[in-house]
């Protein structure tokens, strides 16, 4: 929000996630400290979408290339035994045009 309490603009490489609302169960998940919500920015997510397509052969969406930035972020400071489950959903193909826009292929 701004200073008059007002919702602020939104940008967000992936139209998907170019909103600034919540749904009530995120609301409620969030209040009751179930779930900690974060965010990738464009960059990390650019950067993430490279490197699972260079590394796994994997063309991730762009929503989902923000899930796994989180992920590379988080990675380094958990326990060896401890385990990361990133949902990739979508299909990348779509997003390819515009990242190769970008220059990131």
């Amino acid at each position: 929000q701004d200073e008059n309490g007002q919702i602020q603009l939104t940008h967000s490489v992936s139209a998907g996630l170019d909103y600034a609302a919540v749904g009530p169960e995120h609301a409620w998940l969030h209040d009751s400290d179930r779930v900690c919500y974060t965010y990738a920015t464009d960059v990390e997510a650019l950067a993430a979408f490279q490197k699972l397509a260079k590394l796994e052969g994997i063309i991730p969406a762009l929503e989902s290339s923000h899930a796994i930035a989180e992920v590379i972020k988080i990675a380094p400071t958990m326990k060896a035994n401890k385990i990361i489950i990133a949902n990739l959903s979508g299909r990348g193909d779509k997003d390819v045009s515009q990242v190769a826009k970008m220059g990131i292929l």
